[in-house]
């Protein structure tokens, strides 16, 4: 049965087969109804004969007996009567009076029983004086009157006639019919599949042309010139295949590929990565992954827009494609060529399938550093970059994508901590920094919710007396196990995991509510807090900041927030959106590190600034470096000409401290007075610097 059942599944799979099977079913219906209607009207047109017969010879029989009838001849009568009967087409026959009274019956027994014809086709008989028919059952029923010469009714014939003939016709004539429905089935039937199978052939070509778009090959097309709606079909089916094979290339290329410089994206490259790797795997070789960064991109693109740095992005690609080509040739051409991708920014990656040994991937290296260092002509403007390379061997540092990027990049991390424009090897130790940031950065965090971090505070004194006249607030880590930090030991990390928005929100608020507390108590000191870029750059940072003063209830003249000389440069016009309504409600703005960054005097004379703070590298070299000598005066004659003042950080000796009081600095900062303490201590000695300077005005 199962065999049965699935060849009848496999032969229904067919559209072919279908349209051949319902044709079939179509024909053989078609033909089962005309043999009904025929067979209907055969079997209507022999009935209507057999009758016709059957009362022809009841006539006949009548116009015989008129005159045996009056002579009430009945031996005749019934020698008439077993005559007719004894034909096969008569199986009973009587006669009967003008009063219904039976003369003879072909039957005795009948006979004898009813001597009066009561049969409705008599009485009609009689009555109407005609012929009366009737099928009854299996035979036909006739009555014929009987006339005398003087046209006078004497009687009545009656007649029962089977109807095997009847049948036997039917029959014949159904056999006759089936018989040509079969041969004509037999005939017409197979020039239907056939007529079938030539009109599904376009058909069977879009099913061969849509299983082979299913593996993949959407190059294939239909021609079909049918001009019926098939024809239509082939049509939308190209269009169809056309359109998803652009998508599809499309998809390919938006998942793979790099729109700005054309080069494949990091998806692409970690697939070709693990290909390349597992090969090398198998096939005992070596390869490896380059991670480089560009140095002072970022830079270039802040000031020559979005645009202008995709076209450096695109020349750089060019560059390093051409580098990876000229490896290549080197290694004369033999194996897969190097790939070159872009994984997002200013970062690109290199694949190099087969590496002979490290000296010619770090030549390979140096000649992308020394491609990249030449300089790029943007739209008129000579701009030069570098860049910091990392490289991770494999399968030695490796054999995933992910950790061989991970490795890469470490290693280019170290290449750009130590200047950039360098290349260096992934090494396992860089793996072992790696977690010691990532743990650092998790205490961080976790000091952030213990409240571990602690705001110290230094002095700034007059120049001309040395009586304190305002503080800075400096934030130092009270560590579990390592003890006191101070912020070279963490806030490199803080900026990496932006906790230092939260470091420094809270650094600010504590400074206010202790600066406010002291002025509750009669110490009515400033005190200067430092704003990081990623703080100072966030939307509402003014408004912040005012929330502080009024939730810390410190009067805005009291606060005195530092920024960088890099962050007050890097975007002029937004910074003097953001320190004036401050400015305007009190708040005093400081640019710390003065003279280390690149500021434009055309910007300077419109900064809303107050102070200027001269760098501390500058201060402790002023004595054996002229040139440190002179860069301060440089700084504090600027400042004297726009009325600011003036704070030299890092003061340590008293012969740094005479040098910048006879160059007219104003405020002064450094470990010659005090060193960043706590509150309570930096409370005793402001008490103490006040009450010398009561002295003094006393005396």
């Amino acid at each position: 049965m199962a065999p049965l059942h699935s060849l009848i599944s496999r032969f229904m799979r067919s559209l072919v087969m279908k349209f051949t099977f319902m044709t079939a079913l179509l024909m053989i219906g078609t033909a089962t109804f005309l043999l009904v209607i025929e067979n209907r009207n055969d079997r209507q047109e022999n009935e209507s004969v057999l009758i016709e017969r059957a009362g022809m010879k009841a006539q006949i029989l009548a116009l015989n007996v008129s005159d045996d009838i009056l002579a009430d001849d009945r031996s005749r009568l019934q020698s008439r009567v077993s005559s007719l009967v004894e034909r096969a087409d008569v199986t009973q026959a009587f006669i009967a009076d003008a009063r219904r009274r039976t003369l003879v019956h072909s039957d005795p027994t009948a006979f004898g029983q009813s001597s009066l014809a009561t049969d409705p086709l008599v009485v009609m008989a009689l009555g109407s004086g005609e012929t009366r028919s009737e099928i009854r059952g299996n035979a036909v029923h006739v009555a014929a009157p009987v006339y005398s010469a003087a046209n006078r009714l004497v009687g009545v014939v009656y007649t029962q006639s089977p109807m095997d003939e009847l049948y036997a016709a039917s029959r014949a004539s159904l056999q006759r019919h089936v018989l040509t429905a079969t041969i004509a089935l037999l005939i017409f039937l197979p020039i239907a599949g056939a007529l079938v199978f030539w009109s599904l052939r376009p058909i069977a070509r879009l099913t061969d042309a849509a299983r082979t778009a299913s593996s993949k090959s959407l190059d294939v097309r239909i021609n079909v010139k049918t001009g019926d709606e098939l024809e239509v079909l082939a049509n939308a089916f190209n269009r169809m295949l056309s359109r998803i094979d652009s998508n599809l290339k499309r998809i390919h290329r938006l998942a793979y590929v790099d729109m700005v410089t054309e080069l494949p994206n990091r998806e692409r490259f970690r697939k070709e990565v693990e290909r390349v790797t597992r090969n090398a795997v198998e096939e005992e070789t070596s390869g490896a992954v380059l991670f480089l960064d560009l140095d002072r991109f970022k830079r270039v693109n802040d000031s020559l827009g979005i645009g202008e740095g995709d076209k450096l992005l695109e020349m750089v690609a060019r560059r390093l494609r051409e580098a990876a080509r000229g490896h290549d040739l080197a290694r004369g051409g033999e194996g897969e060529p190097s790939m070159v991708a872009r994984l997002g920014g200013d970062e690109f990656t290199v694949l190099v399938p087969h590496v002979e040994n490290s000296a010619d991937v770090a030549r390979y290296a140096q000649q992308i550093i020394s491609a990249i260092r030449r300089p790029f002509d943007v739209s008129g403007h000579q701009v030069f970059l570098g860049v910091s390379v990392g490289i991770a061997v494999f399968p030695q540092d490796g054999a995933e994508p992910e950790s061989l990027l991970r490795h890469a990049d470490l290693a280019m991390a170290h290449a750009k901590e130590t200047g950039g424009n360098a290349a260096h090897f992934f090494e396992p130790k860089m793996n072992q920094t790696a977690f010691e940031r990532l743990v650092l950065e998790n205490e961080l965090r976790d000091a952030v919710k213990l409240d571990q971090l602690v705001v110290f505070y230094q002095p700034k004194v007059r120049m001309s007396d040395g009586i304190i006249e305002g503080s800075e607030a400096l934030v130092r880590w009270n560590h579990p196990t390592s003890g006191l930090l101070t912020p070279g030991h963490f806030i490199e990390a803080a900026e990496e995991s932006g906790l230092i928005v939260e470091i420094g929100d809270w650094v600010m608020r504590n400074a206010c509510r202790q600066a406010a507390e002291w002025a509750s108590h009669g110490l009515r000191l400033p005190v200067a807090v430092n704003v990081s870029a990623m703080q100072f750059e966030r939307p509402g940072f003014a408004d912040n900041v005012m929330e502080i003063l009024e939730h810390t209830g410190l009067p805005p003249e009291l606060l005195e927030i530092e920024l960088t000389e890099s962050i007050a440069m890097r975007d002029p016009q937004r910074v003097i959106d953001q320190v004036q309504p401050l400015r305007d409600r009190g708040v005093k703005f400081a640019i710390d590190d003065f003279g280390t960054g690149h500021s434009s005097l055309s910007y300077l004379t419109r900064m809303p600034f107050d102070v200027f703070k001269i760098d501390q590298s500058f201060v402790r070299s002023m004595s054996q470096d002229p040139h440190s000598r002179a860069v301060v005066e440089t700084i504090l004659a600027l400042a004297k000409a726009l009325k600011l003042k003036t704070v030299a950080e890092g003061v340590e000796t008293t012969e740094q401290l005479a040098a910048l009081r006879e160059d007219g600095a104003t405020l002064a900062q450094g470990y010659l007075f005090s060193r960043p303490v706590p509150a309570e201590d930096f409370e005793i000695y402001a008490r103490n610097s006040l009450a010398d300077e009561i002295k003094a005005v006393s005396a």
